[in-house]
């Protein structure tokens, strides 16, 4: 997990049983952060509550779960939570995604295993059908894998059909994969995704504004989605009916401002008919991976694909490879810092082979040398090109 301090009072604010954003965000305009909360007393509290929100016993059961919460350790809680491998950042928090400050109902903090999608990288959220045709499973899989190979981040909700194929094929093409949750960070749901879980735990990223131990709730995932486009530069739609929880999420998408694409299918088709309706609404059109990656990329002076110019580079220099070196030089693909121990395991899966250190050391040592890869902090990896 990429090391974020956690921020104690935050924390303790955000996990309070039956407070919620709309109460944090007027305590915080009385109060100027979380800590200043936690040492507010009992008539402090209820006075802010009660003056701002609507309905007056809502407001006093809510001053007294803050006032009974005010018992508990932050920092205990911080702890606990660092030793279970989850980390946490709030709307406090520099390091608090750039992409969710500006949108309606912004979480006030998220809960996260291993990682964030960084800022600074184009994200695409690639969103569609849980029972989708053969057609969506093998367009989800074509425009996630080549998305992931020119360094756009892949997320999605982790769900059965699109979201999990996709973010599947994001990690197998060497890319980072972010999967935002119905649930806590430390419930696998569904439970067939438990491999995609287990992956994105070491290589990529779990993200929940639920607590740790939330199960999955029918009402939560509407919530869910607003943050899956919120996390996303553009939302790719690959197949959906007119009426769906795809379309929640467009609508989410919408009110923030991201840009959509969608995937054209046959007028025929029940799953494409929420594509069709997309595009006849103004909707970009996904007829191949090149059309979202010219989006972000754009054409160089000649005219030439960007994606297509870096694909024909990458190959080029793949090329003087052997053969354990060009699929160590796959895995790790462009930009996602990764531990030997992972690298070592994807490789023996690719080859069906043991690879002990010293092949692996050897292989790495190579590429630095070549200058397709680069060793980040102690042990870490990370491809270049």
């Amino acid at each position: 997990m990429k090391e974020r301090a956690i921020n104690p009072y935050a924390l303790w604010l955000s996990s309070i049983r039956g407070v919620g954003n709309l109460t944090i965000k007027t305590l915080l305009e009385t109060a100027s952060c979380a800590e200043e909360v936690y040492h507010m007393t009992d008539d402090e509290i209820s006075m802010c509550l009660v003056d701002k929100l609507k309905r007056r016993g809502d407001a006093t059961g809510k001053a007294l779960s803050i006032y009974f919460a005010q018992e508990r350790d932050p920092f205990e809680e911080a702890e606990r939570l660092r030793q279970k491998g989850i980390g946490f950042v709030s709307i406090e928090d520099d390091c608090f995604p750039e992409r969710l400050r500006g949108i309606p109902d912004c979480p006030y903090g998220i809960y996260y295993i291993r990682d964030l999608p960084p800022d600074d990288v184009p994200s695409v959220a690639i969103v569609g059908a849980r029972n989708c045709s053969s057609y969506g499973r093998e367009q989800a899989r074509v425009f996630a894998e080549k998305l992931a190979l020119n360094g756009i981040s892949v997320v999605s909700g982790m769900a059965r059909g699109v979201d999990g194929i996709a973010g599947r094929a994001a990690v197998n093409a060497g890319g980072r994969s972010y999967a935002v949750l119905g649930c806590g960070v430390d419930v696998v749901y569904p439970e067939e995704n438990g491999e995609l879980y287990d992956i994105l735990k070491e290589r990529g990223g779990l993200i929940s504004e639920n607590p740790p131990g939330t199960k999955p709730q029918t009402k939560l995932f509407p919530r869910r989605n607003r943050l899956i486009s919120g996390l996303a530069d553009l939302v790719l739609v690959i197949e959906a009916r007119r009426r769906s929880g795809t379309v929640i999420t467009v609508d989410s998408a919408l009110e923030q401002g991201r840009d959509i694409f969608a995937l054209p299918g046959r007028v025929s088709d029940a799953l494409s008919d929420g594509c069709n309706f997309l595009i006849s609404q103004g909707a970009g059109i996904a007829c191949t991976p090149e059309s979202v990656i010219e989006h972000f990329y754009g054409v160089n002076e000649s005219g030439t694909d960007m994606f297509e110019q870096k694909r024909k580079e990458r190959n080029l220099r793949r090329e003087d490879l052997s053969g354990m070196e060009k699929v160590l030089f796959d895995v790790l693909g462009c930009g996602e810092i990764m531990e030997p121990d992972f690298l070592i395991g994807r490789m023996e899966s690719i080859l069906g082979k043991h690879i002990d250190v010293e092949e692996f050391t050897s292989c790495m040592t190579d590429l630095q040398m070549r200058g397709l890869a680069a060793e980040v902090g102690a042990g870490h990896y990370k491809g270049i090109g």
